[in-house]
């Protein structure tokens, strides 16, 4: 179906699917759409009017109201049906736009409705411009243990270019923040070929001295060009050069090269972490097609019981006024197979790959009735195209892991120049 359903509706189809399993792993997501400035590249706030992106604690407190109001309705019947939280994040936008009085405001309601004893991971966005040490403190009061810096670049100009609302000292003084805060877990997102960059020296500049920081966990993202972005349509007027694949695949082979020699090794693709031991705190949870996932907020998506369920951020005012109502729901079929391509896509991406057994809990059908499809068999065919190499076993089904990172880049420069859904993200 692809029609809003009612909550009641959706929570017995949802429990027809389930058909009485308990204990099933649940993610909770709680997505936050503020923030400081509305960055060139970013694809998660392009139809979000910049004075509402901005708002203060007025503004945004109706939006925390539906949020909770939301929680607060489904928490209870997802615990009915057998859902045990086990891993938190909070993105966005910006989390820590929020105030402490307002995360409070939304943990309390989570606390309420949900048995989070079980949760093994709470994970929060933020930008350094936004990392204060009194929010901080209640992250960890509330039990956050793991924090995610949008960092992107240490280069000013390109900081400029990008559109982002730190500079390189506050960059580096958000790390301080987050160890004198006593918090451990902590990664560092950086984007490589960004539009503007001439050369490699930039990504190279600041890898440096982001490891001389000595973080557990970095991520770098080859940069992708999305419609409505602004430094997309810089693109298009050709105001700005994009990269072409081999720089692209050059300056992330210099990335791993860089943080191979550091001591870190790659779980999945971008996801760079300094101990094995924490690779299984993400890599289990992180991964897509882990599992059923609730998410909270107007631009949150949901996976439930075969369903897939999505609440857009440009319907914002509508999820203000009917914060139980899904704007789309359908359940997973064969009929509409590119539906999952997004989240094969990322499976894809890790070590793991598709696991078989996951797949079919998450879906409700076996991997290989979706993969010949019309659509999974020439997007397949197409990643073999881009350089990628599948091996398959009786476990599941992935890619070499020393060719994904050039089948991604490759994908991603295609995707980008056809203007086809990207196969991540």
């Amino acid at each position: 179906m692809t029609v809003p359903i009612g909550p009641a509706q959706l929570v017995e189809a949802v429990a027809a699917e389930l058909d009485g399993l308990t204990d099933q792993p649940l993610e909770l997501y709680v997505h936050v759409p503020f923030c400081a400035s509305k960055c060139h590249f970013c694809d998660w706030v392009t139809d979000i009017p910049v004075n509402r992106l901005r708002g203060d604690q007025t503004a945004r407190s109706p939006y925390v109201a539906a949020v909770r109001e939301q929680i607060r309705y489904y928490g209870p019947l997802l615990t009915r049906l057998g859902y045990q939280p086990h891993c938190m994040y909070w993105g966005g936008g910006t989390p820590t736009r929020l105030e402490p009085e307002e995360m409070r405001a939304i943990h309390e309601a989570l606390e309420e409705s949900f048995d989070l004893a079980g949760l093994v991971q709470w994970s929060m966005e933020t930008t350094p411009n936004d990392l204060t040490a009194e929010r901080l403190d209640t992250m960890r009061e509330l039990g956050v243990n793991r924090v995610s810096v949008g960092v992107q670049s240490l280069d000013p100009a390109q900081l400029r270019r990008a559109g982002r609302a730190h500079n390189r000292d506050q960059a580096l003084a958000a790390i301080d923040l987050l160890r004198a805060a006593g918090i451990e877990n902590f990664n560092v997102d950086l984007i490589s070929s960004f539009p503007g960059e001439t050369s490699t020296a930039g990504l190279a500049a600041t890898l440096e001295t982001i490891l001389e920081r000595n973080p557990p966990h970095v991520s770098v993202y080859p940069y992708r060009a999305t419609p409505k972005t602004v430094m997309a349509m810089q693109l298009d007027r050709e105001q700005m050069e994009a990269w072409d694949v081999g720089s692209m695949i050059e300056a992330y082979e210099l990335a791993m090269e860089m943080l191979t020699a550091a001591g870190y090794h790659e779980y999945c693709h971008g996801y760079w972490v300094r101990r094995a031991e924490d690779e299984d705190v993400d890599g289990n949870y992180k991964y897509d097609l882990a599992g059923d996932k609730i998410g909270f907020g107007s631009g949150a998506e949901s996976l439930l019981g075969h369903h897939m369920l999505l609440n857009p951020s440009a319907q914002y005012a509508d999820y203000l006024r009917a914060p139980l109502q899904f704007a789309h729901a359908e359940r997973f079929s064969l009929e509409e197979p590119e539906r999952l391509t997004a989240l094969v896509g990322g499976a894809l991406m890790t070590r793991e790959g598709v696991d078989f057994a996951r797949f079919r809990r998450l879906t409700g059908f076996g991997f290989d009735e979706l993969r010949t499809t019309r659509h999974f068999a020439a997007w397949l065919d197409l990643l073999q195209e881009c350089g990628g190499r599948f091996v398959e076993d009786e476990r599941g089904f992935r890619m070499e892991r020393a060719v994904i990172h050039k089948a991604y880049i490759t994908h991603l420069a295609y995707t980008m120049s056809h203007g086809l859904a990207l196969a991540r993200g």
